[in-house]
């Protein structure tokens, strides 16, 4: 990533761990396009940070990293339907929504 997230302690440090792991493992720098939004009452609008966008142009690349994601992390032991990653849009928006909260666990 070409903003090091490691340095931005507004975001949740499992978050960065996350997308951190991602990175390192699969060898591939993703653009940001959304972190914390003003007037979200969502993961995007908490303080430490929880949720985050990263760009991505291809749906089955996009799949594949969601399922990457959930195998490796739990969002929520009690909401197991859940996800940390949901790759979701349509055209230039499609990009990958990654989230955590406290009760987030390596699998």
């Amino acid at each position: 990533m070409k903003n090091d997230i490691n340095q931005m302690s507004f975001i949740h440090p499992l978050l960065r761990e996350m997308v951190s792991d991602l990175e390192n493992s699969l060898g591939i720098e993703f653009t940001q396009t959304s972190l914390y939004r003003i007037n979200d009452s969502g993961v995007h609008g908490q303080l430490p940070l929880r949720g985050m966008d990263l760009r991505c142009r291809d749906k089955e690349f996009g799949e594949f990293v969601c399922n990457w994601i959930d195998k490796r992390w739990l969002y929520d032991p009690f909401r197991k339907e859940m996800k940390c990653c949901i790759a979701h849009g349509s055209g230039n928006g499609y990009h990958l929504h990654f989230q955590v909260n406290p009760k987030t666990r390596r699998r």
